[in-house]
C-alpha cells in the first residue's frame, strides 16, 4: 500500500500592503480558518490549497503570518512569524515582496535567509514597477538572494500557478538554496565569531533551533527573547565583557550596534538592487501619483472622503430597494407554504404560531434587508481593493490627532462600520496602550451593518428611498461628532498618555477582482446570515415564548409577559417619545441589533414587511422614528461586541463603561434630538 505524502506547510510572510492577502486568497479561495495566535489577539488566518491548484492531487495547507517589516523583537507580530519560523519549521517561506519597492521589502527576505528558512520570493505587483519605469533581472536576483524568485501579479492571478510548483519543489528539496552571511563589519565580525562559538558550546539547543551565528548577532542587537533564552541556559554569555564590547563599539561607531547592523543589511540589500534594477532615465509620473495629488490634497481630501460615503449610502437604498422587493416576495412564498402546511397535517396552533411568528417573523424580517448590507460590504470591500481606504486614513489623520485618536484609528472605525467586532479588534495594530483603549472604547459609536439594516427598515417606513438616504447619511455625520467629542474628552479626562506618531504606506492603487470583492463580501456577509440563522432565531424564539404567555392572552399584548416587560422598564424611555413596544425593541437589541425589526413583526403580530413598515408609520410620527434611529445609533453595542471589548481590553471595568456611557450618551442625545424636532414644529 503506498504511504500517503506528508501535506507541506506553506507560511506566508511578507510586508504590510504587498498583496499578502491576495495572495493567500487566490492560493486558498473560500477554504480559510481565522483565530487568534495562541497566547495573542493578532489574528491567524490558515486554509488549505484548493483543489485546481494541487500538483497531482498534493495538498498543502497554507499559513498567513501577520504582516511585518522585520523579524526584530519589537511588536507582537515579528515574534508571531519569528517563532512560527522557528518552531513550527514550516516546509516553505514565501515572502511576497512588493516590486516597486524592493529595497525596502528585501529586507524581511534577508532576515529571513539569515534565519535559515527555505525561501521562496513571491515578487508581486511587477505590472506596478514596470509603470513606474523599474526593469528587474528576476535570474539575477534569484542568484544573489540564493533562493528562487517567481513574478507575479497577484490580483490578476498572473504566476500564481508557477509560484505553486516552485514552493511545492522548493517544500521537497527539489529546488536550489543556499544560506546568506551579510558582513558586519572588522568591529563586530570578530566578536560575533566568538559568541557564536560560545553558543555552540554552552547552548546548543538554541544553536540547533536557530544557528549559532543568528543568536550571536541577536545577543549584540539586544534582542530581549534572545537574551532571556541565552540567560536561561548559561547567564555567563550576557556578562559583563559583553556589556562593555557593546558600549567600547558604539563609541567606535557614533551609534548603536543595532542601527549598524540594520545599516549594514541595507548596504547588502543595496548592493543587490544596484545590480538587478534597471530604471528609466526619466521618472514617470504614473497615474496613481496624479491621483494621489488629489484623493490625499489637505484640502479636498476630507470632502472627497465624505462625498464618496454619501454615494455609498444612497446606492445602499437606491439600488437596494427593488432587491429588498425580490427578497420580501421569497419570505412570502415561504410564509405561505408553511402556513398552508400547517394547516394541511392540523398542527396545533402553538406550533403554527412558532414556525410563522418566531422562525418566519423574526428571521425572515431581518433577511429581506440582506440585499442592502451586502452592497455596503461590497462597498466597503471596494475601497479597501482599490487601496483608497489607505489614503482616506492618510487624510483623515489631521483630524484624528486633533479630537485625540491615532491616524491608525480611522481603520479601526471604518471596519466598524461593516461590525463593530472586527473594528474593535483592528485596534490591535495600535501599539501604544491608550491609544488602542481609546479607539476600542470609541468603536461602538459606529454604526455598524446591524444598526444600518434597523435604519434602513424605519427610514424606508417613513421616507422615500433618495430621502431615506439622506437621513440616514445624517446619522453618519452625527457619528463623527460624537466620536470626535468622544475622542477629545476621553483623552484628556481618561487615558492621557502621549500618541504614537502616524506613519502609514500608500500601497499602489488596484484595480479590484471579482473573486476579491466576492470572497471579501462573503467573508462578513457569512457572520451577518450565521447570526439570522442561530443568535437572531433564538431571540425571536425568547421573544415569542414572552409574547405568547401567560395563557389567554393576546399575542403581543400588554398582558403578556413581554408587554409586562416593556411597561416595566418604559417610565425611563417615555421622556424620548418611546412606547413600551419600543422599550422592548431596544431592550432586545442587545442581543443583536437586527433584532429590533423582528421585535416589532411579533409585537405588532406582522409577518409581511411591508404591511409592518405601514403599521409602524401609522403609529409614529417622522420625528420619533429619527429619535429612535438616533439612539440606536448610539447605545449600548451588541452582546457579543461587548464581550469583545472585555476580550480586548482585558478588563471588566472598561467592558462596564462602554455600556454605561453609550446608554447614558444615547439617552442624552436622543432627548435634545426630540426637544429640538418639537421646537422646529416636527412634533
Amino acid at each position: 500500500m503506498l504511504q500517503k505524502k506528508k501535506r507541506p506547510v506553506i507560511a506566508l510572510a511578507g510586508n504590510p500592503n504587498t498583496g499578502k492577502s491576495t495572495v493567500f486568497n487566490a492560493l486558498t479561495g473560500a477554504h480559510q480558518k481565522i483565530g487568534n495566535w495562541p497566547g495573542a489577539t493578532v489574528e491567524k488566518r490558515w486554509g488549505t490549497l484548493l483543489k485546481k491548484h494541487r500538483r497531482g492531487g498534493q495538498s498543502a495547507k497554507i499559513v498567513d503570518l501577520p504582516g511585518t517589516y522585520s523579524l526584530s523583537a519589537y511588536t507582537t507580530e515579528e515574534l508571531i512569524a519569528r517563532n512560527f519560523i522557528v518552531e513550527e519549521k514550516p516546509d516553505v517561506v514565501v515572502d511576497v515582496v512588493d516590486a516597486s519597492n524592493l529595497e525596502r521589502n528585501l529586507y524581511l527576505a534577508l532576515q529571513l535567509k539569515e534565519l535559515g528558512a527555505n525561501l521562496v520570493i513571491a515578487l508581486n505587483m511587477v505590472d506596478i514597477a514596470q509603470r513606474r519605469g523599474y526593469k528587474i533581472d528576476v535570474k539575477k536576483l534569484s542568484e544573489l538572494m540564493g533562493c528562487p524568485v517567481v513574478p507575479l501579479v497577484a490580483d490578476k492571478e498572473r504566476g500564481i500557478e508557477e509560484l505553486i510548483e516552485v514552493s511545492m519543489l522548493a517544500a521537497e528539496g527539489k529546488v536550489k538554496s543556499r544560506q546568506l552571511s551579510v558582513n558586519y563589519g572588522r568591529d563586530l565580525e570578530g566578536e560575533i565569531e566568538e559568541l557564536a562559538d560560545h553558543v555552540l558550546r554552552h547552548a546548543k539547543p538554541l544553536a540547533k533551533k536557530y544557528g549559532a551565528r543568528w543568536v550571536a548577532v541577536k545577543l549584540l542587537e539586544n534582542d530581549a527573547e534572545i537574551i532571556s533564552k541565552v540567560n536561561s541556559l548559561d547567564d555567563d554569555i550576557c556578562d559583563i565583557s559583553l556589556i562593555n564590547f557593546a558600549k567600547e563599539t558604539e563609541e567606535k561607531l557614533g551609534e548603536p550596534i543595532d542601527i549598524n547592523i540594520a545599516s549594514r543589511r541595507y548596504g547588502f540589500i543595496n548592493g543587490i538592487v544596484k545590480t538587478v534594477l534597471e530604471k528609466s532615465p526619466e521618472e514617470r509620473i504614473i497615474r496613481s501619483d496624479q491621483i494621489d495629488r488629489l484623493i490625499t490634497n489637505p484640502i479636498l481630501g476630507m470632502p472627497i472622503f465624505f462625498a464618496i460615503m454619501y454615494v455609498l449610502y444612497q446606492a445602499v437604498f437606491l439600488v437596494g430597494e427593488p432587491l429588498m422587493g425580490l427578497v420580501e416576495g421569497g419570505v412570502e412564498l415561504v410564509s405561505e407554504f408553511a402556513e398552508n402546511a400547517l394547516i394541511a397535517y392540523n398542527a396545533p396552533e402553538w406550533l403554527s404560531s412558532l414556525i410563522l411568528a418566531a422562525l418566519i417573523e423574526g428571521v425572515g424580517n431581518v433577511l429581506i434587508f440582506l440585499p442592502n448590507i451586502l452592497l455596503l460590504f461590497l462597498g466597503i470591500a471596494i475601497l479597501e481593493d482599490t487601496g483608497y481606504m489607505a489614503r482616506a486614513a492618510f487624510v483623515m489623520n489631521r483630524v484624528m490627532q486633533k479630537i485625540g485618536l491615532h491616524g491608525k484609528s480611522f481603520i479601526s472605525l471604518v471596519l466598524g462600520f461593516g461590525c463593530n467586532i472586527p473594528g474593535i479588534m483592528a485596534a490591535r495594530t495600535l501599539k501604544n496602550k491608550d491609544d488602542r483603549l481609546l479607539t476600542i472604547l470609541i468603536n461602538p459609536l459606529v454604526p455598524c451593518a446591524a444598526r444600518m439594516e434597523v435604519f434602513v427598515f424605519i427610514a424606508g417606513a417613513f421616507f422615500v428611498p433618495a430621502v431615506a438616504g439622506q437621513v440616514v447619511f445624517s446619522l453618519l455625520l452625527l457619528s463623527f461628532v460624537l466620536i470626535a467629542l468622544a475622542g477629545i474628552l476621553f483623552r484628556k479626562f481618561l487615558v492621557g498618555g502621549k500618541r504614537e506618531p502616524f506613519v502609514m504606506e500608500l500601497p499602489p492603487y488596484h484595480v479590484p477582482t471579482i473573486k476579491g470583492l466576492i470572497l471579501h463580501m462573503w467573508e462578513r456577509t457569512k457572520v451577518f446570515v450565521q447570526k439570522a440563522g442561530t443568535v437572531i432565531f433564538v431571540v425571536a424564539l425568547l421573544m415569542w415564548f414572552l409574547a405568547s404567555y401567560p395563557d389567554g392572552v393576546e399575542y403581543g399584548s400588554a398582558e403578556s409577559y413581554i408587554g409586562m416587560l416593556g411597561k416595566g422598564l418604559s417610565p425611563i424611555f417615555a421622556p424620548l417619545g418611546f412606547d413600551w413596544r419600543g422599550t422592548v425593541a431596544l431592550l432586545f437589541g442587545f442581543l443583536a441589533k437586527e433584532v429590533v425589526i423582528s421585535a416589532f413583526g411579533i409585537l405588532y403580530g406582522v409577518a409581511d414587511e411591508a404591511v409592518l413598515t405601514d403599521t409602524i408609520a401609522a403609529v409614529w410620527t417622522p420625528l420619533q422614528a429619527y429619535v429612535f434611529m438616533v439612539f440606536i445609533l448610539i447605545y449600548v453595542p451588541c452582546f457579543a461586541a461587548v464581550a469583545v471589548i472585555k476580550q480586548e481590553t482585558g478588563s471588566w471595568k472598561w467592558m462596564a463603561f462602554a455600556i454605561i456611557y453609550t446608554t447614558a450618551l444615547a439617552w442624552i442625545v436622543a432627548f435634545l434630538v426630540l426637544q429640538l424636532g418639537t421646537l422646529l414644529g416636527y412634533a
